[in-house]
């Protein structure tokens, strides 16, 4: 990696909680246009990790050690994947992250966080 270049996750929040009985057609056209998305991002050596998407369910567990459900309410909030992307600085990875196909749903956010070397 360029030294000038530094690591940026995108945190994608929100998304379509029927994906998974979606018609099997617009699940190849969201995939095609990730999958475009993500290539296009490492033919210029933007992309670190596509990452993964997330269950929209799961549990939430405190300091204290109590697990709750993550309720339905809490949706557009609800971290649903990330990428792990190449940039300057945090307008170069705020650029890229405005082109992401998470922006096809509704209410979709997508917050950009610097890497910190370890």
């Amino acid at each position: 990696m360029e030294k000038s270049m530094k690591e940026f996750m995108l945190i994608y929040k929100g998304g379509d909680p029927d994906w998974k009985d979606a018609p099997a057609e617009k699940k190849q056209e969201v995939m095609a246009a990730w999958g475009q998305w993500m290539e296009a991002l490492g033919s210029k050596g933007q992309l670190v990790t596509g990452g993964s998407p997330l269950d929209f369910a799961g549990k939430r567990v405190t300091k204290d050690g109590v697990i709750t459900d993550i309720a339905a309410s809490e949706f557009k909030e609800l971290v649903s994947g990330y990428s792990i992307i190449k940039a300057k600085d945090y307008a170069e990875a705020s650029q890229i992250a405005k082109t992401c196909p998470i922006f096809r749903m509704k209410e979709a956010i997508v917050e950009v966080r610097g890497v910190t070397p370890m």
